[in-house]
């Protein structure tokens, strides 16, 4: 009997004590969240759909800078938008780019982790891909100092001559040979042609060749084609 009362009790006590724990865990999660409170978040650019977020508003023939600054009219200067179930925050204010990229540089020196990125890059491996770290560090301090440093620069000022020189020689070439008869004027895309002018520059300061600006063979086509590809895939939000 002594055995059963006790139980009983003890029953009690705790049916009685429960509702009491409840209340006070209940008390103590407000007032640590009162203190807690955090500061309010930028608002989010309208027109989100579900999944997916803001990503079909990025993907339409109007160039992105344009979509994003017609948002920033719309929400001000820092804002918010969805990539999918990412939240990406945008800024379009000088003096917070100056802030985040300047002041609160190493917070913001890290970049997202893009499929493309780790399929084309080597793993994030390269200098323009790669996360905030003693490899990226590495790779900067190399490129500076053999690549972009004044002294090499100043070396390398043939190749950018002598590829002005063979760019404009060879679409004088392409004129003379597309030219119809009764005419003199010969039709020229100049996005290509400063496309391949750069293009050249940079091929021949960093592995020594270069491609025709008119050639039509086949390893000239493949290698645009790649960089083509290899360019539109690094700007897509798809991340792993």
């Amino acid at each position: 009997m002594d055995i059963f009362h006790l139980l009983s009790a003890t029953s009690t006590v705790i049916v009685f004590s429960f509702p009491l724990f409840l209340l006070s865990l209940g008390w103590i999660s407000k007032v640590v969240s009162r203190n807690t409170k955090r500061k309010p978040k930028p608002p989010e650019a309208s027109g989100a759909w579900p999944v997916i977020g803001h990503l079909h508003l990025l993907g339409g023939s109007q160039p992105i800078h344009i979509t994003l600054a017609n948002m920033a009219d719309k929400n001000g200067p820092i804002f918010t938008i969805k990539l999918g179930v990412r939240r990406a925050l945008v800024v379009s204010n000088t003096e917070t780019i100056k802030e985040c990229l300047t002041t609160n540089d190493k917070a913001f020196a890290t970049r997202p982790n893009l499929t493309a990125s780790v399929l084309i890059c080597y793993n994030n491996t390269m200098l323009g891909f790669a996360p905030h770290g003693p490899h990226w560090r590495r790779m900067r301090k190399f490129v500076s100092l053999e690549l972009l440093s004044n002294c090499r620069l100043d070396k390398l000022k043939y190749v950018r001559e002598s590829e002005i020189k063979l760019s404009v020689q060879e679409l004088y070439q392409h004129r003379n040979k597309s030219k119809t008869i009764g005419s003199d004027k010969v039709l020229v895309e100049m996005k290509r042609w400063f496309w391949d002018l750069t293009l050249n520059v940079i091929l021949r300061m960093t592995i020594g060749k270069r491609i025709p600006s008119f050639g039509n063979d086949e390893e000239s086509q493949v290698l645009k084609t790649a960089l083509k590809n290899f360019t539109v895939l690094s700007g897509k939000f798809v991340r792993v």
